[in-house]
Order: C-alpha cells, then sequence, then structure tokens
C-alpha cells in the first residue's frame, strides 16, 4: 500500500488552455461519451464526463470562455479534469 501510495504521490499535474474540442455526446454502442481537447495540438481525452461538463465546455467555446485541461505527465493524453475560466 505505501508503494501505491508513493506513486500517486509523485505523479506531476500539467495544465494547458485548449483551442478546439471534439465532443462525442453518442458514442457508437459500447463506447464511451467523450470529449477531446486540443491542446500544444494534440488531443487529450476526458472519458466519460457528465452531461453538465458536455454543456459546460459547449458554452464556454461558444461565449470565447478559457478552457483547461488537467493531466498526469505520466499519461499525457488522459485528462482527469477540465476547468473552465469565464472571461
Amino acid at each position: 500500500m505505501q508503494h501505491v501510495q508513493q506513486q500517486i504521490q509523485t505523479q506531476e499535474l500539467q495544465a494547458d488552455l485548449a483551442d478546439g474540442y471534439i465532443d462525442i455526446v453518442q458514442p457508437l454502442p459500447g463506447q464511451p461519451s467523450v470529449i477531446a481537447l486540443r491542446i500544444g495540438g494534440q488531443l487529450r481525452v476526458l472519458f466519460n464526463p457528465s452531461p453538465q461538463t458536455h454543456g459546460a465546455v459547449q458554452e464556454a467555446f461558444a461565449f470565447g470562455n478559457q478552457v483547461v485541461g488537467i493531466w498526469e505527465a505520466g499519461s499525457p493524453h488522459i485528462l482527469r479534469s477540465i476547468h473552465i475560466r469565464r472571461i
């Protein structure tokens, strides 16, 4: 257990602004719902976001607000969370 805790504590979180997104609200059968943010020319994905997250990301891009993706350095293509900065 201690080894697992040490691994979790050493994961470095990174964040950056998204300049585009893909929102798969109705995926193919058996596939998860996905929001993919384009950050630094790479797609980073959040699996199974809530309906509120889908709406917030769509609204943020529609109204010019900032969308920030957060991920672990060890898994740069998988988002841990999405934050919206209203400007």
